[in-house]
């Protein structure tokens, strides 16, 4: 029994360590943002849930259940390290160029193949786990509801490891590990269930594999540094570590230096974009007649910094999110480098931006804001009218506000529109705004209406004597001239008409999508400008021809309800879970270690439904009540989050964060409590055997909506409609319920 457990246990703890290994090593391939993160993520699911389906059948036919989970197990094993060498190398194996960057269709078509065995075996496991279980302790309702419950278990112990270890050895340590664990635990369950040839030759080939992965373990660390050879094709790799936040690599070319986090290059040094920090810096700095108390967000290290101390300045507050990243520059220092971060009038903070703003008691002169643009969730809180309101509060009253985002100056499409536009009239509402028209736009956002002056800069610069290499007094003018700013204005024409940028509808998120698309992959433009018109009024429309249709069906019998349940169950909880997560970073910033907590939480909540279900299985006699009590709990809940959200936004206490862990575990509790439930009605039908793994893949089929439509949908209808669609979803699902078929 304790062998089967621990099985079980780790097929969650597997499931979960697998899933963030392969994204991490994915995003590094296709220098990522969500919309990879949720192509590979939905892919998985997807998988696992038709692997679940795929093995239902033969896990009722086949009697030797334990060798064949056994096998599983293995199988994962084997592919696991060859997956890891195989995403390393994609470049290689597809002929694409170091540097270039992928498209939508080559991100769906590469990480399908490569991920594809791995969930489909991990999926296998449900339904031969669930025929163990039953096996073993006899009580056949009840296994489904069990497995459910150790799974979660091993979800919960996985996020917490995950983040002790990806700290201290490399991905393919870690894979290697994991293989360790599966072989063993085959081994047990196989130990006292050999009973011929064929037992004797999978026990064989696991002790076999076994004693190679333990050699192995011990060559991981040579075994890495040549796949990363290989994936770093054409440059020396003199760094590469796994921090809990990226994956940070440093290469050398010649003598150029270059650090990539998670495959995007973010600073080069000695010759760094010369053009675009000398810009940023001093347009921003020579906006502020005196400027001494700086506050610099991201990106400081490797150029901006030099440029900040040539000024006559007090103060630099750097924030910077990754302490890895400072300590691996301090490894290897340049000239440049160690004159900025050594430099007495540098205060290096490790510490998310929008934290420190509800923190600090500072007020400062210049903020500039150095980080790419918002094509993620948690990029995007630093591009919000809600974090230009607090940028505001602590910038004094001759303070300049900068950043940058992509731009053009040939030919604003309307990609470039839509991101700019989207911002610049949110900006507004809260600042006088100043835009530097360029490849790269620099806003310039004050408390005061102040008109940018060439003249007024180039004698500054002098004053101060200010040495640079590109803004001469002629570059000054021709940069601020009246002929870019009219220019810029004419191509942006409407551009108030243009979605704001608001914590709760991240709007730019869904623009920068848009203009990578438009970069990488244009034969997808139409299907993004659909997308971009979609409002909430017709989705609730489509919902409501929909819920008639499946009530015909329902009445004509040709629906089973407690699937679709399932299904939207999978749904709302793994919504609920992403919603959670990215509105807890934006009330009190991105903290990793409570990130795993709250996801831990929701699995908390899981397990402990699942086990107060399983144990009043037995007991309970009227089941559709039940499960109708259930979907009435949901609904009434995800009403009251609406208030209590928007309760929480407006005072954005960090003392009652707290509560962010309660509704994660309420949420897991009632996601868990249904499925053994249902999958007690559903199996009453004698026609529905193997009724676990079915619901488990319908299950795992709501997640993955979920995950596409909270990357869909969050960006472009905002946070409160998708708690409304939802709502819809489920009234939907209880209405199937109780409505009563024709008979």
């Amino acid at each position: 029994m304790k062998t089967t457990i621990f099985a079980l246990i780790l097929m969650g703890f597997s499931s979960l360590i697998v899933q963030t290994l392969l994204i991490r090593e994915f995003l590094i391939i296709f220098y990522g943002n969500e919309l990879t993160i949720g192509i590979i993520l939905g892919e998985w699911i997807i998988l696992e849930a038709l692997g679940s389906k795929f093995f239902t059948k033969p896990s009722l036919k086949i009697k030797k259940t334990f060798s064949f989970y056994a096998l599983l197990q293995l199988a994962i094993a084997i592919y696991l390290p060859i997956g890891i060498f195989l995403i390393r190398n994609i470049k290689n194996i597809f002929g694409l160029n170091f540097g270039e960057g992928t498209s939508i269709n080559q991100i769906v078509f590469f990480s399908i193949i490569f991920i594809l065995p791995l969930a489909i075996f991990d999926g296998g496991q449900f339904p031969f786990g669930t025929k163990m279980l039953q096996k073993i302790s006899k009580k056949e309702l009840e296994s489904a509801g069990y497995v459910y419950i150790l799974e979660a278990i091993g979800f919960i112990i996985a996020g917490p490891i995950f983040y002790i270890l990806i700290t201290k050895y490399n991905s393919f340590s870690i894979a290697i590990f994991l293989c360790i664990l599966n072989i063993v635990s085959a081994i047990l369950l196989l130990n006292k269930k050999i009973s011929d040839f064929l037992d004797k030759i999978i026990f064989g080939v696991l002790i076999f594999f076994l004693i190679g992965y333990i050699f192995l373990f011990k060559l991981t660390p040579n075994i890495d540094k040549f796949l990363i050879s290989k994936q770093w094709k054409g440059q020396k790799v003199l760094s590469y570590k796994n921090s809990i936040y990226s994956n940070l690599v440093l290469t050398k070319s010649k003598e150029q230096y270059t650090f990539y986090s998670n495959g995007i290059p973010i600073i080069t040094i000695p010759f760094f974009n010369t053009a675009y920090i000398e810009e940023l810096v001093h347009f921003s700095m020579l906006s502020n007649p005196n400027p001494k108390n700086i506050l610099l967000i991201g990106g400081g290290a490797g150029g901006l910094i030099k440029e900040l101390i040539k000024y006559p300045i007090e103060n630099i507050t750097y924030l910077e999110l990754d302490p890895e990243l400072i300590k691996q520059i301090k490894n290897f220092p340049i000239e440049l480098t160690k004159e900025e971060l050594t430099n007495k009038k540098v205060k290096i903070k490790y510490i998310d931006a929008r934290r420190f703003l509800k923190i600090t008691k500072s007020k400062y002169d210049v903020i500039i804001i150095n980080l790419p643009m918002p094509s993620t969730l948690q990029l995007n809180r630093f591009y919000t009218k809600e974090f230009f309101d607090n940028i505001k509060s602590i910038l004094n009253t001759d303070g300049v506000f900068a950043f940058c985002l992509p731009s053009s100056l040939s030919y604003i499409n309307q990609e470039i529109k839509n991101l700019n536009g989207s911002i610049l009239n949110t900006l507004e509402d809260i600042f006088f705004v100043n835009v530097i028209p360029g490849d790269f736009n620099i806003y310039i956002a004050t408390n005061k209406n102040t008109v940018i002056n060439p003249y007024i800069f180039s004698k500054r610069l002098k004053e101060k004597n200010i040495q640079t290499q590109l803004l001469t007094e002629y570059y000054i003018q021709y940069r601020l001239g009246s002929y870019w700013q009219n220019w810029f204005y004419n191509s942006m024409k409407d551009y108030k008409k243009i979605r704001k940028n608001l914590d709760f509808l991240p709007t730019a998120t869904f623009y920068s999508i848009l203009y990578w698309n438009s970069i990488f992959s244009p034969n997808l433009g139409k299907l993004f400008k659909i997308l971009d018109k979609i409002e909430f009024r017709l989705i609730a429309i489509l919902m409501l021809i929909s819920a008639l249709v499946l009530f015909i069906l329902r009445l004509f019998n040709k629906i089973n309800p407690f699937g679709f349940i399932v299904c939207t169950s999978g749904f709302f909880g793994l919504s609920l879970e992403l919603i959670f997560i990215y509105v807890y970073q934006v009330f009190y910033g991105f903290v990793f270690s409570h990130i795993v907590f709250l996801t831990a939480s929701f699995m908390l909540g899981l397990t402990l439904g699942g086990w107060y279900m399983n144990k009043n299985l037995i007991k309970i006699k009227e089941d559709i009540k039940k499960i109708s009590k259930i979907e009435i709990a949901i609904i009434s809940y995800s009403l009251i989050l609406i208030p209590l959200l928007l309760f929480l936004k407006s005072i954005e206490n960090s003392k009652i964060s707290f509560i962010f862990f309660i509704l994660q575990i309420i949420s897991g509790f009632f996601v868990g409590s249904e499925f053994p439930l249902a999958n007690k009605i559903y199996s009453k039908n004698p026609s529905k055997k193997g009724s676990a793994g079915i619901l488990y893949s319908l299950d795992l089929l709501g997640a993955f909506f979920a995950v596409i439509i909270s990357v869909i949908f969050i960006p472009i209808i905002g946070i409160i409609n998708t708690f409304l669609f939802i709502i819809i979803l489920k009234t939907i699902s209880l209405g199937l319920l109780v409505l009563k078929k024709i008979s």
